[in-house]
C-alpha cells in the first residue's frame, strides 16, 4: 500500500494534529488503513462510517494493534479522546472521513501519475476490467486493478491507495446505483481513458428510466471532457449517444464503427479482426458470444489508444480466462456441460447469455436447458421486464426452460406457447430434483440469476452429480 507522511495528511486536512497529553507526532510515513483488524504497528487508521458500520467504534482496537495516528470526524473527537485515555495515539480530526479518504486517494493518484482507465457499464464491466488488466500487463510495466467488487465510493479509493509504487496503469471499475455516483468516483480517479461497456436496465428501480441510466454512465465521459481524455463505448446506442452529446464533445470510439469482424469461431474461442493504422490485425479471446467479443474489443481498443503494440495486446489477451460465475464452462466426463452464469443477472445480460449458447459452436449438437432465477433491482419494472424476457425466449431454439422462484415464474408465463417444455419451480430444491430426472449426457445447462438468488448453490449440486473438470473458455455476457 502507498505510504503518506503526517505532513501530507495534515496538509490535506488543513488542520494540525491533536497531540493531547504530550504525545509526539508520528515521524515515519505509513499506509492509511480503514479496517482495524488489519492495522499493523505505526499504521494510520481512518475511521469510516456508513449505514451499517462506524469505524469510530474501533479506534481503541486500532490503538492496541499499534496504530500511530487515527483520522476521525470532528464530531467524534471528544468521545474518542475520552475512550483512548492514555494510549499513545495522535488524532487528526476532519469534517467527513469518507470525503477525506477520497481526497487522500486523489492526492495519491496525482502524486504517482499512473495512466488511469475507468470502466463502467450495465453489464460486462468486471469482465472488461479483467481483460484490460491482462492486455496492459503485457506492456511489462506495473498494472493495478480493482479487486472483487471494489467499485463504489469506498472501493475506488481503496484500489488507488493499495496500488504499488511502480504502478504505471491503474484500472478502476466504477459501479453506481444513482445519478452523481459515477461522477463522484471519476473525480477521485481522474481517468485518462474511460470505457462504457453498454447501457441496459440494471438499477432502473432507482433511476426510473434507461435515459437516466445512460446519463449516469456518461458521467464518466463528462469527467473525460474536463481532462481531455479518451472515450470508448462497447455499445453506442442512440440512448448513449444522446446522453454522451450532453457532456462530451470529443470522439467516442465504438464497437460498431470500428467494423469489428469475427473471422473464426472454434471450440477454444473466438478470433476477431480490428483495423490498426489501415491494416487489419487479428486477436483471439478464449470466449464465445458477441458480448464477450465486445468486451474483448474494449480491452484491445484501450491498448491501441494507450500506445501498446498489437503483439503486446495479443499476448496479454491470451492470458485472460473467465471469472467464476460469469460464463465459465464446466464439462462433465460424460459430456454434460454447465455454463455457470450464476454471479448476477439483468434483462440484457440474460439475453446475451442465451444467445451465446445458441451461437457457440461448442453447443450445436447439445440439448440446451436454460435455468433462470429472478432479476433483482427492477422495482416497479420487475413484472413487465420478467414477462418481456419470457416473450423474447418464446421463439428461441432452446429445449427446456426452468424458472426458480416466484418472480422468475413470470418469465415462464411470458414464454407460454413456446415449442420447448417449461418448468416453473418454487425453489432450488425442486429445480434440482427436476433436473436430475431430465438431464442426460451431452446436455448443456445454462444457469443464471441475480446474486441474491444464490444459484451458485445449484451449480455446485449439479457438479456433485459426477466428476468434473473446468475449461478456460467462456460464453455469455460476462457481467
Amino acid at each position: 500500500m502507498l505510504k503518506f507522511s503526517v505532513a501530507e495528511l495534515s496538509g490535506l486536512a488543513e488542520t494540525e494534529l491533536d497531540l493531547t497529553g504530550g504525545i509526539s507526532a508520528p515521524t515515519a510515513s505509513a499506509p492509511v488503513v480503514t479496517d482495524s483488524r488489519k492495522v499493523q504497528a505505526q499504521d494510520f487508521y481512518l475511521a469510516l462510517k456508513g449505514e451499517r458500520f462506524d469505524g469510530h467504534r474501533f479506534v481503541m482496537e486500532a490503538a492496541k494493534r499499534g496504530a500511530s495516528l487515527a483520522i476521525v470526524e470532528k464530531s467524534q473527537l471528544a468521545a474518542i479522546k475520552h475512550e483512548i485515555g492514555s494510549h499513545t495515539l495522535a488524532l487528526l480530526a476532519v469534517p467527513d472521513t469518507l470525503q477525506f479518504y477520497q481526497a487522500i486517494a486523489l492526492y495519491a493518484r496525482r502524486r504517482h501519475k499512473p495512466f488511469v482507465i475507468g470502466i463502467t457499464g450495465s453489464s460486462g464491466k468486471t469482465t472488461t476490467k479483467e481483460m484490460v488488466g491482462c492486455v496492459f500487463s503485457a506492456s511489462g510495466k506495473g498494472v493495478h486493478k480493482s479487486l472483487a467488487n471494489q467499485n463504489n465510493e469506498i472501493g475506488v479509493p481503496l484500489t488507488i491507495l493499495s496500488m504499488p509504487e511502480d504502478t504505471a496503469y491503474l484500472i478502476l471499475e466504477m459501479g453506481m446505483r444513482g445519478l452523481g455516483q459515477i461522477d463522484e468516483l471519476a473525480k477521485v480517479g481522474e481517468p485518462d481513458l474511460g470505457i462504457i461497456t453498454g447501457v441496459g436496465t440494471t438499477h432502473i428501480e432507482l433511476l426510473g428510466s434507461k435515459e437516466n441510466i445512460a446519463r449516469a454512465k456518461c458521467e464518466l465521459y463528462a469527467n473525460l471532457e474536463r481532462r481531455g481524455g479518451i472515450a470508448i463505448c462497447g455499445e453506442l446506442s442512440d440512448l448513449v449517444r444522446n446522453a454522451c452529446a450532453e457532456v462530451f464533445t470529443g470522439r467516442v470510439y465504438d464497437f460498431d464503427s470500428d467494423k469489428v469482424e469475427i473471422t473464426a469461431v472454434t471450440s477454444l474461442g473466438t478470433e476477431f479482426s480490428v483495423a490498426i493504422d489501415g491494416h487489419c490485425e487479428r486477436f483471439f479471446v478464449k470466449a464465445h458470444g458477441s458480448y464477450l467479443v465486445r468486451d474483448a474489443w474494449c480491452a484491445v481498443k484501450a491498448g491501441i489508444l494507450a500506445g501498446l503494440s498489437a503483439a503486446q495486446i495479443k499476448e496479454g489477451l491470451s492470458h485472460w480466462s473467465t471469472v467464476e460465475g460469469r460464463g465459465n464452462i464446466i464439462e462433465a466426463a460424460n459430456g454434460l456441460t454447465i455454463v455457470d452464469e450464476s454471479y448476477n443477472a439483468n434483462p440484457d445480460s440474460v439475453r446475451c447469455a442465451v444467445d451465446a449458447i445458441l451461437t457457440s459452436s461448442n453447443f450445436q449438437s447439445k440439448r440446451k436447458i436454460v435455468v433462470l432465477a429472478k432479476m433483482a433491482e427492477l422495482g416497479d419494472y420487475t413484472d413487465p421486464l420478467h414477462l418481456e424476457l419470457g416473450q423474447w425466449l418464446r421463439d428461441k431454439a432452446i429445449d427446456f426452460l426452468f424458472t426458480v422462484g416466484a418472480e422468475a415464474s413470470i418469465i415462464a408465463k411470458g414464454a407460454n406457447g413456446a415449442s420447448f417444455d417449461i418448468f416453473a419451480c418454487t425453489d432450488k430444491a425442486e429445480a434440482l430434483d427436476r433436473l436430475r430426472a431430465l438431464l442426460a449426457p451431452g446436455d448443456c445447462v445454462m444457469i443464471k440469476g441475480s446474486h441474491s438468488t444464490n444459484l451458485d448453490e445449484l451449480v455446485l449440486k449439479l457438479i456433485e452429480i459426477g466428476s468434473f473438470s473446468t475449461e478456460k473458455t467462456a460464453v455469455g455476457d460476462g457481467s
